[in-house]
């Protein structure tokens, strides 16, 4: 495989590879991971006010809140949905200037709905139907545009966008 591809051609797409391009589908309308529940260390940009707001939905622990080497945790109050407060003073107006370590996201049994919706995304991928290349109607055939056979997106559907609207996030780039 070349370095520059990001998949080999050849390779089998197993149910699993679906399964993850359609978390993948899910992830990035959503702009988070929102299951499951994670710890990780993010680094966010700073904008000069007493708000930061995080890119999670579901905050359920913040172990540091760091601005160059010094750990601003016990100068902030936050939500769960992701805002912290910075009782006085102001945030570095600097992109990256934050590195939050935090927990966030559902644990998956708390949200069935978006592990099934992942399910359902995977299995139709899979299945080889996706964006319409041509359609006739009294012939009746449909072409999906593919790319050695494998479908050339994971789309989400209009009602799935819609069940996953709680979980997105409302701000930031789209």
């Amino acid at each position: 495989m070349p370095a520059d591809d990001i998949v080999d051609v050849s390779a089998d797409l197993g149910p699993q590879w679906w399964v993850r391009a359609a978390q993948g589908a899910v992830r990035r309308y959503c702009g988070w991971h929102v299951a499951p529940s994670i710890a990780e260390t993010l680094r966010v940009d700073g904008y000069g006010g007493r708000v930061l707001t995080l890119p999670s939905k579901h905050v359920t622990a913040i172990a540091s809140v760091t601005v160059g080497d010094e750990d601003w945790r016990d100068r902030c109050d936050w939500s769960e949905a992701g805002t912290v407060l910075l009782r006085s003073g102001r945030w570095p107006d600097a992109p990256g200037a934050i590195r939050v370590d935090l927990t966030h996201g559902w644990e998956t049994e708390d949200v069935p709905e978006v592990a099934a919706l992942i399910l359902t995304v995977g299995r139709r991928a899979r299945s080889q139907t996706g964006v319409i290349a041509s359609q006739s109607v009294n012939g009746a055939s449909v072409t999906y545009q593919t790319a050695g056979g494998a479908p050339l997106s994971v789309p989400l559907l209009s009602v799935e966008k819609e069940m996953l609207d709680p979980y997105r996030l409302n701000w930031g780039p789209r």
